[in-house]
């Protein structure tokens, strides 16, 4: 299980976003059952760099709020990022009790390289994080699965995992984490091929085949034949 601390202060709700970006900080909120939905300030690096770390497995939060003098776990909820900058523009923060299980999203990472991948399969992730419910001293960082294994047609379900004491998993022991698939390309015919495949498309000459009188032929030739009869 992965630890972060983190120092906030309690903010007043009606400070602007604007104020707070001056100073390298954004707004965010604390909310659980066990605390009334509070409003603080986090500074930017120190929730950039804990998103970060997010990325890389499960993690368990402390919130020192250094003006009440008091702690809070938590984990992160929400961030919400600016579409075109990418700015974190705030976050929520959800408190969790050490005296009960709560529910957690825990990352599934691959590990070695797959067999089948090596003789021209295509190795697919299905399910990039699990839903699990323990105690937090129990939560895991993650979960590593080692395909190396797997040929082509073969799968990893959640039944394959090898589960820590105390942690139950949501999703059904069924659904697939790892698969190996053969790799389709659908092959594109040549021009040429294509352009052969048009014409033969097209009704054939019919070679031999008497023409009636006059058909195919001018009009003056027509009028010659006319006149000499």
């Amino acid at each position: 299980m992965n630890k972060v601390t983190i120092e906030v202060n309690s903010r007043e709700g009606n400070i602007e976003a604007k104020k707070l970006k001056k100073q390298g900080k954004v707004p965010a909120v604390v909310y659980g059952k066990e605390t009334k939905t509070m409003p603080i300030e986090i500074k930017v690096k120190d929730i950039e760099k804990t998103v970060k770390t997010l990325s890389e497995g499960a993690i368990l939060i402390t919130l020192k709020l250094t003006d009440k003098k008091e702690e809070k776990t938590v984990v992160i909820q929400e961030v919400q990022r600016d579409p075109k900058t990418d700015e974190i523009l705030h976050a929520d923060f959800h408190q969790i009790s050490d005296k009960e299980k709560s529910t957690f999203h825990v990352p599934v990472f691959s590990t070695g390289s797959a067999e089948g991948v090596k003789m021209g399969g295509t190795l697919e992730h299905s399910l990039r994080e699990l839903t699990v419910k323990c105690f937090p001293k129990d939560l895991p960082a993650k979960f590593e699965v080692d395909v190396s294994a797997l040929n082509i047609g073969d799968d990893i379900t959640i039944e394959s995992l090898t589960v820590p004491e105390g942690v139950e998993i949501l999703e059904g022991r069924d659904r697939v984490l790892f698969a190996v698939v053969a790799h389709k390309v659908e092959e594109e015919k040549p021009a040429e091929e294509a352009a052969v495949e048009g014409e033969e498309a097209k009704e054939p000459e019919r070679i031999g085949e008497k023409k009636e009188e006059g058909e195919g032929e001018g009009e003056e030739a027509k009028e010659t034949k006319k006149e000499k009869k």
